[in-house]
């Protein structure tokens, strides 16, 4: 492609390797930009196309320890690290690679474990838009960090699932009654409705005093019923599950 020359005749190349006979299939797909082999890609609708860099097989290791293992990776699944890799990249067999890698990561084997099913009998709430009623609850305390953070405050949307995630230094009302109002309220407006568990910060006078104002009705999960507030729950558990993977092993 270098130099030019016409795609090879079938014959040139039916004595080489799987990957040299895949490459040349897609030899119209294949050019050369700023000196590096390209892959033009298009999506299932073909209304869009952008350029994946080939990956010589020397390289594939580099590039699945970057896009799963990294601190950026989060220790996806093979659909999502897959995804991601395809993206900016492309080789033969990157499926498997991408398999073979999840399979055989230790710190996702170790933190993910098996799933168990949840036996329980759930109900739907029904929201009519977004940011009409929302999730907070606050996670910690984890390791204290250069700038003194200890806890994750999380609020999410209950009608997008859309999770918004905030580092705070304690789990005192005002703390949070204040990251609420500036990093929430002021971007997204006021909620009609707040739920949350039975944290003491979030059932405080305080608290209390700054949905009355706002004119936002405050609810609360049951006592050891940590399902009703599932949503919220299971993204901390993701949460969670992403900064064991990535935490140093002396912490």
């Amino acid at each position: 492609m270098k130099t030019s020359a016409p795609k090879p005749k079938s014959s040139d190349v039916s004595t080489m390797s799987s990957a040299t006979k895949s490459y040349w299939a897609q030899w119209d797909s294949l050019l050369i930009q700023d000196g590096v082999l390209c892959r033009k890609w298009e999506n299932v609708l073909g209304d869009s196309c952008h350029l994946q860099m080939v990956v010589p097989m020397a390289k594939v290791l580099d590039v699945l320890q970057l896009y799963h293992n990294g601190c950026s990776g989060g220790h996806l699944g093979v659909k999502r690290t897959l995804l991601k890799i395809r993206e900016r990249f492309y080789c033969v067999h990157c499926r498997d690679d991408v398999e073979d890698w999840c399979r055989k990561c230790t710190s996702c084997a170790a933190v993910k474990g098996p799933q168990t099913r949840s036996r329980g009998a759930l109900k739907l709430y029904n929201v009519g838009a977004p940011w009409e009623r929302i999730a907070i609850d606050v996670a910690g305390p984890f390791l204290e960090s250069e700038s003194g953070n200890k806890y994750f405050m999380v609020v999410m949307d209950y009608f997008t699932t859309w999770p918004e995630v905030f580092v705070i230094t304690n789990q005192e009302a005002s703390t949070v009654a204040n990251k609420l109002f500036y990093e929430v309220f002021c971007r997204f407006g006021v909620p009609l409705e707040i739920n949350s568990d039975l944290q003491r910060n979030l059932e405080s006078q305080i608290f209390q005093e700054i949905c009355r104002v706002m004119g936002t009705h405050k609810t609360r999960t049951t006592s050891y019923h940590p399902q009703f507030d599932g949503m919220v729950e299971r993204f901390n558990q993701t949460l969670e599950r992403y900064l064991a993977k990535v935490v140093e092993k002396r912490q």
